[in-house]
């Protein structure tokens, strides 16, 4: 393919840093600023396979990472991931994950009676909300059903969205540049195109052709006072015409080489402004400025050669501004640099018998061979089964590459494949044509920066407001007292105070699954007229989005196969479940039955005393205020609002009078007692003597232990709802479940079965030790095919991790 080389005649002047300038100064401050401000976050879903069938388990490994260094992040705890279905914008499930040292691994269990289509995953953190949602991770899958018929999309073929990019932003008048193009159908899939580039007279100025995807440049000087439009030719069947964007009489323009010369970039800047501005140039990549140049403002053309070592690998933006801040123009390029990891991904075998056992060894060193520390998962699949797409997204393309890029990458790995000769020169088109989108220019300059709406979560979060029945908010502070009954029966109480405007949060939580809430407000002293409001999380909009090429195309044989074969498999897994129920359910457990039912809240076989609250009782102020004169032995003295309590045949040990307080089993104060409506207390025990010493020393002087209605396991929160009272369950992290592989070194019944499955293994918590070394061995099924592993991971200093290998299976 013939190169084209952009070339400028300019008068060369080569720049170093000047921080001489104050309002050089100034952004540099502003930008590292506005960093440290707005830390962003990138997250990445590593899927078991590319596609899916009805009733099948979608397995996957959640990384999290700092923007800037790709560090494993350890700040945000809790990640959200979503199944949502594209064709409706409906979501079908959420998960909050806990990430543990920047990564989690969970799953999404696919109902049987889901329709075929395409669906999508999409991870986030709350951080991430204060920033563009198209920064949020997306995966787009396809879900195929036995019975169904597959709905096929109908494109026209005259539906081509055809674009112009002149390089750096701008055409300009008598000034020649290099004006990108791309060509795409109507789902966003690159379209190989001819065309001619006319004037206002139909004389034919220039032709192109498409080099890669849809995708080109051609050189092109707009003349003054003339304007242009191009014939876009489709196959010789279609044709589709396209103004050029207007050229500006003014302006400046920015081009940049950085495909020839291996070790520097060059900047090429020219403008034809009459009356010259002060111009920075800016290049900074990963959240920091890793370079800064002032020109003299009368130089109309430069060259600024810089050496690519002084950027990371990744996106690098150039920007030049004038003095008032404003950006003029901007490019982006892709910096590479040799400084991958070396992966050795190792099998004992290259070919074994059916079920037969693998191991694999993993390593990872660093480019000078030394030992490197990395989280890791594997994904091993039948390549009879599971179709690889062509140039697919990875860790790699998607944290150094697609995150910081506008619009959908297509076979974004193509352009890192080094037996591809055009790879870096088609990588430098794609940066012409689809733009930086992490940072706004308006947005980092400014002087005062906005509060984030969003915080960052250390565990997960509850939130809402009190206000008066009428909706208005108290002039005085709000009492609130929390109780979370969790699925292990685990009780957590707490206290506080709203905000000013009756806000409240409670943060830091750590529950797996879900929690029973109950939030009482109470206004003054005993004000219980209040309104709850709990805030739902936020969620980015769902929309409908076009379907997604499929880049996996099953021949009608091979879709049958692998329909047949997951059929079979999932019907096994059912079985399996039912054998087991029936199982359990034929287990009989003989003992003696106790007199009355052992309640889980409490330590005692049996209260000295009781009082069972009922409805005549409701008119008390709280439930030590209830007490009085109703157990012998209980003495409940002072005012309502502050009882003194004392158990008559208690000693204490403790010089203090009072018995030692319980709500639903745990230890609390008084004062949390006092706050209980008597409505939402089932009964009150007494305990003395040897019942109370259970609970130790500080019940020397007797118990109060208090038994709630909703603190009950057993409780149907929707049987009541008191004033001031509101009661709520949220959902908890997301129980890890462990994917099943059968082990054929033992023999057990349901091994008779065949034995297809597509994903053969997944292991997602593999970690390299001090020397880099990692091991993990699993089972072969039954077929006769070649066998994919897949690994990817991020190493402890932030630089993705892809690596494949292959095996043969059967006979």
């Amino acid at each position: 393919m013939k190169i084209k080389v952009l070339l400028f005649i300019l008068s060369i002047l080569l720049f170093a840093f000047t921080f001489d300038d104050e309002w050089i100064k100034q952004l540099s401050l502003k930008f590292s600023r506005y960093q440290n401000s707005f830390p962003q976050e990138k997250a990445y879903l590593h899927l078991d396979k590319p596609y899916y069938t009805a009733g099948e388990t979608i397995w996957f490994k959640a990384y999290l990472v700092e923007a800037n260094t790709l560090t494993p992040d350890t700040v945000s705890i809790p990640l959200y991931v979503e199944l949502i279905d594209n064709q409706k914008g409906k979501l079908i499930d959420k998960k909050i994950l806990k990430l543990e040292n920047g990564s989690a691994a969970a799953d999404f269990l696919l109902p049987d009676s889901i329709q075929a289509g395409y669906y999508r995953l999409r991870a986030y953190t709350n951080w991430m909300l204060n920033f563009d949602e198209n920064l949020i991770f997306t995966k787009d899958f396809k879900v195929f059903r036995p019975s169904q018929e597959e709905n096929t999309t109908k494109l026209n073929p005259q539906e081509i969205d055809f674009r112009f990019f002149p390089e750096g932003g701008h055409l300009i008048e008598g000034m020649e540049s290099r004006l990108a193009y791309k060509a795409v159908d109507a789902l966003g899939n690159g379209l190989d195109i001819t065309g001619v580039i006319l004037d206002q007279n139909s004389d034919t100025i220039t032709s192109f052709e498409s080099e890669h995807l849809g995708m080109g440049f051609v050189n092109f000087k707009p003349e003054t006072g003339s304007t242009y439009t191009a014939k876009v030719h489709y196959r010789n069947i279609y044709e589709k015409t396209v103004e050029l964007p207007l050229p500006e009489k003014e302006g400046i323009m920015l081009g940049i080489e950085s495909v020839v010369d291996k070790e520097n970039i060059r900047v090429f800047i020219s403008h034809n402004f009459s009356n010259p501005t002060n111009l920075v140039i800016v290049g900074q990549a990963r959240g920091e400025i890793l370079y800064l140049a002032k020109p003299t403002p009368d130089k109309r053309k430069v060259m600024l050669k810089i050496s690519k070592n002084k950027f990371p690998e990744g996106i690098t933006q150039f920007t030049v501004l004038n003095d008032k801040g404003q950006p003029l123009c901007e490019r982006v390029i892709y910096i590479k640099h040799d400084n991958q990891l070396n992966i050795n991904l190792v099998s004992n075998k290259t070919k074994y018998n059916k079920r037969e056992k693998v191991t694999l060894d993993i390593e990872t060193t660093d480019t000078k061979g030394q030992p490197i520390s990395a989280d890791l998962s594997v994904s091993v699949t039948d390549a009879g089964q599971v179709l690889e797409a062509p140039y697919a997204e990875n860790i790699w393309t998607y944290l150094l590459l697609d995150s910081d890029i506008k619009g959908r990458i297509e076979q974004p790995a193509y352009y890192f494949d080094n037996s591809n000769i055009n790879a870096n020169r088609h990588l430098d088109i794609l940066m012409m044509t689809q733009g930086w989108r992490r940072y706004r220019w308006n947005d980092i300059l400014k002087d005062e920066f906005p509060q984030p709406k969003f915080n960052l979560e250390r565990g997960i979060s509850l939130s809402g407001e009190i206000s008066r029945l009428n909706g208005k908010v108290f002039e005085k502070p709000v009492n609130l007292t929390f109780m979370f009954s969790l699925k292990d029966s685990t009780k957590l109480f707490g206290m506080g105070l709203a905000g000013k405007e009756g806000n409240f949060m409670i943060e830091n939580l750590n529950f797996v699954d879900s929690a029973q809430v109950i939030i009482q407000a109470i206004a003054g002293n005993n004000n219980r007229n209040t309104k709850i409001f709990i805030n739902k999380n936020y969620a980015p909009k769902i929309q409908v989005v076009a379907i997604p090429f499929n880049s996996v195309t099953f021949d009608v044989k091979e879709l049958a196969d692998y329909l047949r074969r997951t059929k079979e498999a999932l019907d096994f897994e059912r079985s399996l479940r039912f054998n087991k129920a029936i199982l359990l359910n034929e287990v009989k457990i003989k003992a003696k039955r106790n007199v009355q039912d052992r309640d889980s809240r409490v330590l005692y076989n049996q209260a000295n005393k009781s009082l069972k609250v009922d409805q005549t009782m409701i008119g008390y102020n709280n439930v030590l205020d209830l007490l009085r004169g109703r157990i012998a032995g209980v003495q409940v003295s002072g005012s309502a609002n502050d009882p003194v309590v004392t158990i008559r045949g208690a000693s204490s040990f403790t010089g203090s009078s009072e018995p030692l307080f319980l709500i639903d089993g745990i230890r609390t104060e008084k004062s949390t007692i006092l706050m209980i409506p008597v409505t939402d207390v089932d009964r009150v025990d007494v305990l003395t003597g040897a019942e109370s010493a259970i609970y130790g020393m500080g019940a020397g002087n007797g118990v109060i232990s208090v038994l709630t209605k909703r603190g009950n396991p057993n409780y149907d929160y929707s049987n009541d709802k008191a004033a001031g009272i509101e009661a709520i369950s949220i959902a908890g992290y997301y129980p890890t479940k462990e994917f099943y592989a059968p082990k054929y070194d033992e023999i057990l019944p349901e091994h008779a079965r065949p034995d297809f499955r597509s994903t053969i293994y997944w292991a997602p918590k593999i970690r390299t030790n001090a020397n880099g070394k990692a091991q993990i061995s699993y089972f072969n099924s039954d077929a006769t095919s070649k066998v994919n592993v897949l690994l990817q991971g991020i190493s402890t200093s932030g630089i993705p991790i892809v690596a494949k290998h292959t095996y043969e299976l059967g006979n």
